[in-house]
């Protein structure tokens, strides 16, 4: 039973082996080596799609995978590549020659991996590939497309001895764009690839490129020379006309960087040659800018207003263009034909044509540097256009000729339009130069000129300002006179406001001692009289208790008096003028009397006034040293707004409202402290920072004259204290009189 199951499994894997390898395609027979290439029929090679690109050699040599490779006689053609960079392809080569066959595999595709498998054994894998890096490739790192004159991805050479067989796994993989995907399998003569690619191209290319990069080189100069000078004289005159021009130069520049950097990375970095197409967008602001330059250096836009506005659009539709063209490119590789071939050809024909019309538009202008600027600019346009009529299929002699000299005839004009055009627009320097320092001295001059008016105009007016100076210190002098004069009659008016608010209180205190004087003077009269009935009675008892009356009552004559002098004496001394001596005074005495007196003369003038007083003395305060006349008017100013502003508020006819008026003092280590508290109405915050200005009064025209507070702040002030306010709206306020002891 053993026997016949491995017999099975035996015939199994030797079924599954033949299987296999019917699979894989004719061998092709190398009968000769002479050609330069053998292309095989499609009968001789395979293909497989890896459309994730994860397979393996290992992978797509075993089954499944190695029969799905596509079956004989399918046509390259008939193989769709869209959307796949992956492709592994199959073939069988056997040398039937006497001698050792010398070919090489290569295919134009980014990445190119070949795999010699003998005897299904891996004996080499080699690498090669458009972009596959310069250091990692093998073979023949250069040529091998077998086109003609170009570089290509390289070549693996392979050396068949005679009879040999092998079988070829190839891998290809192209980036970005698969419309040049080649999948079809070539043989090339060795020799004859080295001779071509690497003798005779390297010669060619040696005399070929020798001549073009020194023409590119050359043009790259003038037009790194054109930058630098535009840009120069830009930032002197700060004229567009330069900085379009640096600008058109630039992206010339660049766009003439594409020609050589192609060959360059070619040669020496292959892998960024794919990156070096995006230079050649610099094509799509060349016209823009060059358009600009036309703009602002004829100044279209005042002369030509809507053909200036046509040629914006026109540039800016140049760039619009190409914008599309890359989309399309990126994304719609179709659409991306058409459009370069159809849409994008009409900006190389329309813009230079559209300049040439606008020079004929100002060539019968008397303006030389417009006749230099089409002699410049007529060459390279003419050129283009002829190069636009060759893209559009339309053939000529002329056209024909110049395209068969393009590059040189290109490189002459753009030569002359720089160097013209850069010589035109130094001319241009030059003149605005010369105006601007014409200009400039005009300036000067006009500047000397209003300098020597105005010195002129400057003396006269001194001269006139010190006759109106003069008379107006004479001016000055005199009312600053009437305003001293002015001043100390409002002072002593406010003296006499004051004295005026004290007489009815005055009056009131006076009339009592007087009437003691005038009670006890007749009382004194009867008792004298009796006196002189007692003598005669001879009861000298009696006369002795009259005479004792009499003397107690000249006491109390004496007594108030003295009380009337004092009251005399104090007012006094509240209307005349201080002279300026500080006296210990009895701060506590002196508020008290002008409370009374104050108040007492508001009920004189006014029976209706009513208001509780308060006092609160600290006795311990004694005497300090001030003017009392001053301090005296301004205790009396503080408690007469006091009771003004609680009156005012009673005539209100606020309910159960009392007026109270409270003056206290107290000792507060070197400093008395004397405060006059009302519960008023408070003083508003808009005017709080007023309340001490000169003529600043909250009372009716006539009743006040704004000098009060004034006054006092000044008084407090000149004693080194300080006249502070608390008010609260509303509730009432607190002056606070701060005194040194």
């Amino acid at each position: 039973m053993r026997k016949y199951i491995l017999i099975w499994v035996l015939s199994s894997f030797i079924l599954s082996q033949v299987l296999a390898q019917a699979t894989l395609p004719p061998v092709y027979a190398i009968i000769s080596d002479t050609a330069k290439i053998q292309r095989l029929d499609s009968s001789f090679w395979q293909t497989l799609e890896d459309k994730e690109g994860k397979w393996t050699l290992s992978d797509v040599s075993r089954l499944p995978l190695s029969g799905k490779f596509h079956i004989k006689g399918l046509k390259p053609e008939d193989i769709d590549t869209t959307g796949i960079h992956i492709f592994w392809q199959r073939y069988r080569l056997k040398n039937t020659m006497e001698h050792d066959a010398k070919i090489s595999l290569t295919s134009f595709v980014h990445y190119f991996d070949v795999f010699i498998l003998e005897n299904d054994s891996l004996t080499a894998h080699f690498k090669s590939g458009f972009l596959r890096p310069w250091n990692e490739k093998d073979g023949l790192r250069s040529g091998g497309d077998g086109t003609g004159f170009g570089i290509g991805p390289g070549a693996i050479p392979l050396v068949l001895r005679p009879g040999e067989e092998i079988l070829v796994y190839d891998r290809r993989e192209n980036k970005g764009d698969l419309s040049n995907f080649r999948i079809s399998v070539r043989i090339v003569n060795t020799e004859k690839l080295i001779q071509e690619k690497y003798v005779d191209y390297v010669d060619g290319r040696t005399s070929y490129f020798a001549k073009t990069h020194l023409q590119e080189s050359f043009i790259l100069g003038l037009l790194l020379l054109a930058i630098f000078l535009n840009i120069f004289f830009y930032r002197i005159v700060r004229e567009k006309v330069y900085l379009n021009f640096a600008l058109f130069a630039l992206f010339l520049a660049i766009n003439r960087l594409w020609n050589l950097s192609n060959e360059y990375f070619t040669w020496e970095h292959p892998s960024m040659v794919q990156y070096v197409p995006i230079l050649g967008y610099a094509w799509a602001f060349i016209p823009f800018f060059f358009i600009q330059f036309f703009r602002y250096f004829l100044n279209t836009r005042s002369t030509y207003p809507r053909w200036d506005k046509f040629l914006i659009g026109l540039g800016v539709f140049n760039i619009l263009v190409h914008a599309l063209g890359f989309i399309s490119q990126v994304f719609f590789k179709k659409a991306a034909f058409i459009f370069y071939n159809i849409i994008g050809i009409l900006p190389f024909l329309l813009i230079p044509l559209c300049i040439i019309i606008t020079l004929f538009l100002y060539a019968r202008k008397k303006d030389r540097p417009i006749h230099y600027l089409i002699i410049g600019a007529l060459p390279l346009l003419l050129v283009d256009i002829m190069s636009g009529l060759e893209n559009l299929g339309i053939q000529s002699e002329i056209i024909a000729k110049i395209m068969d000299n393009f590059r040189l005839i290109e490189v002459i004009c753009v030569s002359w339009l720089v160097l013209s055009f850069s010589l035109i627009l130094l001319m241009r320097f030059d003149l605005l130069r010369k105006e601007n320092t014409q200009k400039q001295i005009d300036n000067e001059r006009l500047a000397k000129e209003r300098e020597i008016e105005k010195n002129e105009l400057i003396q006269q007016q001194k001269i006139q300002l010190e006759e109106d100076v003069a008379e107006r210190t004479a001016d000055l002098k005199k009312s600053l006179e009437e305003l001293k004069g002015t001043q100390n009659q409002l002072i002593q008016s406010e003296k006499m406001a004051s004295l005026g608010e004290l007489t009815a209180g005055i009056a009131h205190e006076i009339q009592n001692p007087l009437n003691f004087v005038n009670n006890f003077s007749e009382v004194n009269m009867e008792l004298l009289f009796e006196l002189k009935d007692e003598i005669k009675k001879g009861n000298f008892e009696e006369v002795n208790a009259i005479a004792d009356d009499v003397i107690s009552n000249e006491e109390k004559i004496n007594h108030h008096g003295k009380r009337a002098d004092s009251i005399v004496k104090g007012m006094l001394q509240h209307s005349r003028s201080s002279n300026g001596q500080k006296e210990p005074t009895d701060i506590n005495a002196l508020a008290d009397e002008y409370l009374r007196l104050a108040y007492h003369g508001l009920r004189a003038k006014d029976k209706s006034f009513n208001a509780t007083t308060k006092t609160d003395f600290d006795s311990s305060i004694g005497t300090i040293n001030i003017i009392s006349q001053d301090i005296g008017r301004v205790i009396l100013n503080l408690i007469t707004n006091a009771f003004y502003v609680v009156d005012e508020k009673k005539k209100s006819g606020i309910a159960d409202y009392q007026p109270m008026v409270s003056v206290s003092t107290k000792k507060l280590g070197n400093t008395i402290e004397i405060k006059v508290e009302d519960n008023g109405n408070g003083i508003h915050q808009k005017i709080l920072d007023k309340i001490f200005q000169p003529f600043f009064t909250t009372k009716p025209t006539g009743q006040g004259t704004g000098l009060g507070l004034s006054l006092s702040y000044d008084i407090v002030k000149a004693h080194g204290g300080e006249l502070k306010v608390e008010t609260k709206e509303g509730e009432g306020s607190t002056f606070i009189i701060q005194l040194p002891n």
